[in-house]
């Protein structure tokens, strides 16, 4: 059985367009499939829990037809599951989907990861918050400026505007230069693999599971999908009309070549600071004064990609 797990307002109902269009053909018809519409936000989290309880149902693959938001949901929900997972991006950025090359028309995209035998392992990232609650980041987690920016643009009402004209990929972007000028940089204590340093003037640090976010931005263009390490990003100590132009070349992942960006990887990586600090993952934010992040040693196995 097929399970799909659909968010109808995903890109302002794109994810429900989506979802109806599919629905309406042969090809949908004949699969045996069950559907859940999300209702809420961290729904889809509670039903792929549900659904792992249920594994014995024979539950070939959780197809997911939305954001990078509600992929963060159903990751965070199939936990230590086995159940392979699809992907049709709705959303307004889906960088999940371009990170793992997933291409063509929603039929053509369903068809693929029913017919397609080739499972594509998928290593997320773990972190750990000061409260103790530890989740998985299936995209990338930031830290500072673009948590901010990803905070403005999800607030923002422009968003729903942009998305129904589809070019939801411009809010980032209009987004940053309103945040631009009233950001101010911060001071944290960063330990990478055991080496610390403080970091008086910090942007922004990113740590990225493929070189996506932001709705095509190549933060991290040498980012990869793999097990036991992962890419850092870290931006200090530059002026604001200097990030403006960094972020103009952000499309390209030309801006690592600035000198005030820092590119590592990692096993593990801790961040604190003493005042409370915004964080993004997988596009949703909050606030934060520690942080230790690690690469999950478990994959997840996702059908239909190009990969």
């Amino acid at each position: 059985m097929y399970v799909f797990i659909v968010n109808p307002v995903a890109g302002n109902g794109r994810g429900e367009k989506i979802y109806r269009r599919l629905s309406k053909t042969d090809y949908f018809k004949r699969l045996d499939s069950k559907v859940y519409i999300t209702a809420f936000q961290g729904h889809a989290e509670k039903i792929a829990r549900q659904l792992v309880l249920q594994a014995h149902t024979n539950i070939k693959t959780i197809i997911v037809v939305g954001g990078d938001g509600t992929i963060h949901e159903v990751v965070n929900g199939i936990g230590n599951g086995r159940i392979p997972i699809g992907y049709i991006p709705g959303g307004s950025g889906n960088d999940f989907g371009r990170g793992c090359k997933v291409r063509g028309t929603p039929k053509q995209m369903l068809r693929r990861i029913v017919e397609d035998s080739d499972v594509t392992p998928y290593w997320i990232g773990d972190y750990l918050l000061e409260n103790g609650e530890k989740r998985h980041f299936v995209n990338s987690i930031g830290f500072g400026f673009d948590a901010e920016i990803a905070e403005h643009a999800n607030q923002s009402v422009y968003k729903k505007l942009l998305n129904r004209f589809h070019i939801g990929k411009i809010t980032y972007v209009i987004a940053l230069i309103l945040v631009l000028f009233k950001f101010k940089p911060f001071e944290i204590e960063i330990e990478v693999d055991g080496t610390r340093q403080v970091i008086k003037k910090c942007w922004m640090v990113t740590i990225a599971n493929h070189q996506y976010y932001g709705g095509g931005m190549k933060i991290i263009p040498t980012a990869k999908i793999q097990p036991q390490r992962m890419p850092v990003l870290i931006i200090q100590d530059i002026s604001k009309w200097k990030i403006l132009g960094l972020f103009l070349t952000v499309f390209t992942g030309k801006h690592t070549s600035f000198k005030e960006v820092t590119v590592l990887e990692a096993e593990k990586v801790s961040i604190s600071s003493t005042n409370l600090i915004f964080y993004q993952v997988d596009g949703q934010t909050s606030k934060c004064n520690t942080c230790t992040l690690l690469k999950n040693s478990r994959e997840i196995q996702v059908l239909g990609t190009n990969i």
